[in-house]
């Protein structure tokens, strides 16, 4: 690609893209502030009505509504208002590390002058009020500005190529983003007056620059030359407030990078974080407050699944399924019982006299209408209830609350080298694929995302997998 661009040409975006810039952000950053502070203000008052019943000093709303400004400029601080740009688990990252920052302030602060008023359990009824329902009443504010079409900034795309087209879906996949492509520029003509993934390409660079149509720009033209990806970049640059740029890495965990300078040259650090003992131990933790609490929590809902499996068919209630774990060892993965106890020579039977079945079946490990499972093991199957006994695989150390998918040796050579990666991990009661389309995504599509879990791995990614299921379950979606 090449970039032929006028010396004289005029490229800062005209005083019209800032003004509509400004109008639409500053409204859409307002509703997620009056947010905040509505349920500020709901925390505060959980936490007078608890001092005033249990006999407590009355509540400071001087001081609550102090310590709620200061959490709310740290939030403006932190950019999440209006958030664009935003991945789920980075936002639940500053939220969690922004509000707990605060209390730990605050908490401080009471020590330092030896006064606690409230009291330090109304300090951290207040907050915790504020931890937990702070986020879930941003994603509906947000979730009904975007079903209205008022959320969101307009972006342009450098770049009609491929990695242009996976950008653009994937932003309109997630568009709590807040980023809406809405132009694209090529200097191929063949490009020029096409779509790509519905966004219009209007022109070629050179167009970009002397008639902008947005303050933000995302570059995406990995494949062009060094010299060439400098001289772009650098006019984008100046031409607009804002340029983000796609790079050529494309394949390589993109969760962890971190941006550094050694002198005047740009570097990116990726961080293994499953090689971190610290990061391992957090996830042990979670998954064994998780799944111990989880079990005693659901303990009548297990008993009376048993009793209606065993009422509905002969059979033991729970199976074993024999499958690979952390470090590619072999372990029984409990599941409650979905299918007649000779499934397996009713599979071959109709997989013998179907070939399209038998296509399926070997394409994905699964039948979308499968002959060998029960009515009860239907509506189990369908409300994934029958991969609650997998929290006794949690508690014993051979699974986690999440991961990838939990595979049969069989399976191996599919994944490929990317086997490697996935027996770093422990297997998953439930993991990304799950949360993003679970049965209805082709087996190569779990792979990817397997690969994309365990290369990417968080402690914020498992809590987001974790919202994400609960909605996915709730909705019934893609699962079979």
């Amino acid at each position: 690609m090449g970039l032929h661009l006028p010396s004289a040409a005029r490229t800062l975006p005209g005083p019209r893209a800032h003004e509509l810039s400004r109008l639409t952000e500053l409204p859409q950053s307002l509703v997620l502030l009056f947010g905040d502070v509505l349920i500020g203000i709901l925390a505060a008052g959980l936490c007078a009505l608890f001092l005033r019943s249990t006999g407590r000093p009355e509540f400071d709303w001087v001081t609550g509504a102090i310590w709620l400004s200061f959490w709310v400029l740290w939030r403006a601080y932190q950019g999440l208002y209006p958030g664009y740009g935003r991945s789920p688990q980075t936002e639940l990252r500053l939220h969690t590390v922004g509000t707990v920052q605060l209390l730990g302030a605050q908490l401080a602060a009471a020590f330092a002058v030896h006064q606690f008023t409230p009291s330090v359990a109304g300090i951290l009824l207040q907050w915790l009020a504020i931890l937990f329902l702070a986020l879930p009443v941003r994603y509906l504010l947000r979730a009904a500005m975007i079903r209205s079409g008022r959320y969101g900034r307009s972006v342009s795309i450098i770049g009609a190529g491929e990695t242009a087209a996976l950008a653009i879906a994937q932003l309109r996949i997630n568009p709590g983003y807040g980023l809406r492509p809405v132009a694209a520029y090529d200097d191929n003509p063949a490009l020029q007056g096409t779509l790509i993934e519905g966004v219009p390409v209007l022109g070629t660079l050179e167009d970009a620059l002397i008639e902008p149509r947005t303050v933000q720009v995302l570059i995406s033209i990995p494949s062009a030359r060094a010299e060439v990806q400098q001289k772009i970049i650098n006019r984008f640059y100046n031409a607009f407030p804002i340029t983000w740029i796609i790079p050529d890495l494309i394949g390589v965990p993109n969760q962890a990078l971190q941006p550094h300078n050694i002198g005047n040259v740009a570097s990116l650090e990726i961080r293994n974080n499953l090689q971190s003992r610290r990061a391992r131990t957090v996830k042990r933790s979670i998954d064994l407050f998780g799944s111990v609490f989880g079990t005693l929590l659901i303990s009548p809902v297990l008993l009376l699944i048993a009793l209606a499996i065993k009422l509905d068919s002969p059979g033991p209630a729970v199976y074993r399924a024999r499958r690979l774990g952390r470090d590619g060892k072999p372990f029984d993965c409990f599941k409650f019982r979905s299918m007649h106890r000779d499934a397996e020579a009713k599979l071959q039977e109709v997989l013998a006299a179907d070939p399209a079945l038998r296509a399926e079946f070997e394409a994905t490990h699964k039948l979308k209408d499968d002959p060998r499972v029960t009515r009860v093991g239907n509506f189990i199957r369908k409300t994934s209830l029958d991969e609650f006994p997998q929290l006794f695989n949690v508690i014993l150390g051979e699974m986690s609350l999440v991961g990838p998918r939990p595979i049969v040796q069989a399976e191996v050579v599919k994944y490929g080298e990317i086997y490697d990666a996935y027996k770093q991990v422990r297997p998953g009661m439930t993991g990304y694929w799950q949360a993003n389309g679970r049965s209805d995504t082709s087996y190569d599509e779990r792979v990817a995302m397997d690969n994309f879990y365990v290369t990417n791995w968080t402690p914020w990614l498992d809590v987001i997998i974790l919202i994400q299921t609960v909605r996915v379950v709730l909705l019934g979606k893609g699962a079979y």
